[in-house]
């Protein structure tokens, strides 16, 4: 295991040691939030009673792979979500989507009564970075391109392993936009979502209530807004 991996692996397995026995939990989607996924297999066949909510395709495989329940996401929410982010600030804001799920991973998060981001700590940055990721519809994808470009970047559609255009798990297209930071995260949220064709976008703000950033040497440090508390051991 490299050292990013180390790192990831130790955020993933440290967000685990919040989960209690009735949970329901938002499974992430990544490189990070599948070693939460093992986790909560490995908890879940000690015989604990856990439940999931995958915000992909590829999250519900893992999760039936290690044996993890699966229910849909209710009017109750989830008790706790998992998942791991692009970009985070000092204040907890996000840059998510290069799986490709963010318009099903902001649905969970806004659902959970606790929203934990864990990412390796070379994702924790003084100012978000691009690309910022889109989601819009086929219909009518080009105009909704070029009626992003006032925001102060090119957007271009993502393309799959294939070569051909991305198609995320929703049926929608994806697209980044390349911002090498992003000065003003609010505004460009609203910006986005003013633009017709836009399902939704990879800015997540005021939403994460603690970012676990996992280091190459196994220990963590947990973030929560305006506050750096001490690291401790993975």
């Amino acid at each position: 295991m490299d050292d990013l991996d180390s790192g990831k692996r130790a955020a993933g397995r440290a967000a685990a040691q919040l989960v209690e026995d009735g949970m329901v939990l938002g499974l992430g989607t990544g490189s990070t939030a599948r070693w939460f996924i093992e986790a909560v297999g490995e908890l879940v066949a000690s015989g604990m009673s856990l439940s999931g909510v995958p915000t992909s395709l590829q999250s519900e495989a893992q999760a039936r792979a290690a044996g993890i329940p699966l229910v849909e996401l209710g009017r109750r929410g989830v008790d706790l979500a998992v998942d791991g982010a692009d970009s985070v600030d000092p204040d907890l804001r996000l840059v998510k989507g290069l799986g490709g799920a963010l318009v099903r991973e902001k649905i969970v998060a806004a659902a959970a009564r606790v929203f934990v981001v864990v990412v390796d700590a070379g994702k924790l940055h003084e100012r978000l970075r691009g690309p910022v990721p889109v989601e819009v519809v086929q219909f009518g994808w080009e105009a909704t391109l070029a009626a992003l470009e006032p925001t102060g970047a090119v957007f271009q559609l993502r393309p799959g392993r294939d070569g051909a255009p991305l198609i995320s798990d929703n049926g929608n297209l994806i697209a980044d936009g390349a911002f090498r930071s992003v000065e003003d995260p609010e505004g460009l949220a609203e910006q986005i979502e003013g633009v017709p064709g836009v399902v939704g976008h990879g800015l997540f703000l005021g939403m994460a209530d603690l970012v676990i950033a996992g280091h190459p040497d196994g220990g963590v440090e947990r973030r929560e807004a305006g506050v750096q508390l001490p690291s401790a051991g993975g």
